[in-house]
């Protein structure tokens, strides 16, 4: 995880000067009292302190979420605009105020605390400002944006959020009809419902927009590379299939399991195939280190992908990562059961003696033992190489 110092430093000074300068700004455009311009402005020094504490804090100790520590523009101007709106939010009614999605935004740019953060002084300063300043519309607010914030805090790479979505806009349409409309009307009517309404709807169509981004950019950038690469006709298998068609099934069998194994494990399963894929270029293709380094950069492979081959190519290096190691068990079933089938096609073998053997061999254990297999993934191994009995007879 890096970060531009320069970048650091830019990013930190803008949020505090940004924050104090717009909110100054903001009072006078409501012609608030110096009293209240007292008040407010006291409140978003703290505020504007304690957000770029909270920004380098959590970037220093690595606690930035993907990617965002690289990416601290992208961070900042996904404030800077949720700052603006909320300084101009005033001017509406507070139950059309959209701060759901921007405090989901502000999370998903860097994370959760410093989201916190953010979205309690953005709707502090909001609330101050329009002259209603009670907790009840704070707490509003406050609560829809962070059931939202931890609803969408863990995104993986199939990215389900449908779940998620429905839940936040439920939380802000009920927290907005308990808070502003059967607290404080004897009599309902349909109308006092349009405003909470169309809030719910303006923060979905903005989450969709902002999730896409997110999915497109962040959460799965890679996935349409890891699809092209994990193709069993892209031009680099096609050019290993050429070379040796037993080293080409070799790896297409070997990633067929591996893709199982990590799917049980709970591992990144493009990542896995990856490997499990061209795990056998270098002998087939003579390459040394840089003609290894030269082949991912070549074909572009993701960054975590391109290092995770060129450290698995490397024989000397220990394996570490649950991918790699389930490529190394996975290669070494298969290999050996195409040794069997090579000697004697016709041969009856008894696969699980053959998987518990392998896997019970002294030099498979210490080959693990830096790794970060635990004995639940071990034997998830186990169970699912022996449940997959039947394709061992492919290989014949």
């Amino acid at each position: 995880m890096t970060y531009n110092k320069k970048q650091l430093v830019i990013v930190g000074i803008t949020l505090f000067l940004s924050t104090v300068l717009l909110t100054t700004g903001a009072m006078f455009l409501y012609k608030k009292s110096y009293g209240e311009m007292l008040s407010i402005g006291v409140l978003c020094v703290i505020f504007a302190l304690f957000l770029t504490f909270s920004f380098y804090y959590e970037l220093l100790h690595k606690a930035f979420d993907y990617d965002n520590s690289e990416h601290l523009y992208r961070f900042l101007i996904v404030y800077e605009i949720s700052l603006v709106l909320s300084l101009l939010y005033p001017f509406s009614e507070r139950s059309g105020w959209m701060f759901t999605a921007l405090c989901v935004s502000i999370a998903l740019f860097s994370n959760s605390l410093v989201s916190v953060f953010a979205s309690t002084g953005l709707i502090g300063i909001t609330t101050l400002l329009s002259g209603q300043a009670d907790v009840k519309t704070f707490i509003v607010h406050f609560l829809s944006a962070m059931i939202a914030v931890a609803l969408f805090r863990s995104i993986d790479e199939y990215f389900k959020v449908s779940f998620s979505i429905f839940m936040s806009m439920l939380s802000l349409f009920v927290l907005e009809t308990a808070g502003f409309i059967f607290l404080e009307n004897k009599e309902l009517s349909f109308e006092q419902f349009i405003m909470p309404i169309v809030n719910v709807a303006i923060n979905t169509i903005v989450l969709f927009w902002i999730l896409k981004y997110f999915n497109d950019t962040i959460a799965n950038r890679y996935r349409n590379k890891y699809l092209e690469l994990n193709d069993q006709e892209y031009s680099a298998l096609a050019k290993l299939k050429e070379v040796s068609k037993e080293e080409y099934l070799r790896s297409i069998h070997t990633a067929y399991l591996a893709e199982r194994i990590a799917i049980a494990c709970g591992c990144n399963v493009d990542m896995a195939k990856n490997l499990a894929y061209y795990h056998r270029i270098k002998k087939c293709f003579d390459y040394d280190h840089d003609g290894m380094v030269n082949f991912v950069k070549e074909n572009n492979f993701p960054p975590e992908a391109a290092e995770t081959v060129v450290e698995f190519a490397d024989k000397t290096a220990p394996l570490i990562k649950k991918e790699a190691c389930i490529v190394y068990l996975s290669d070494k079933l298969i290999s050996s059961i195409m040794q069997i089938f090579a000697a004697d096609n016709q041969r009856k073998v008894d696969y699980g003696e053959l998987i518990d053997t392998l896997l019970d061999k002294h030099y498979i254990k210490n080959a693990l033992i830096d790794s970060d297999m635990s004995q639940r993934d071990m034997k998830n191994v186990r169970e699912i190489m022996k449940r997959e009995t039947l394709y061992y007879d492919f290989l014949r």
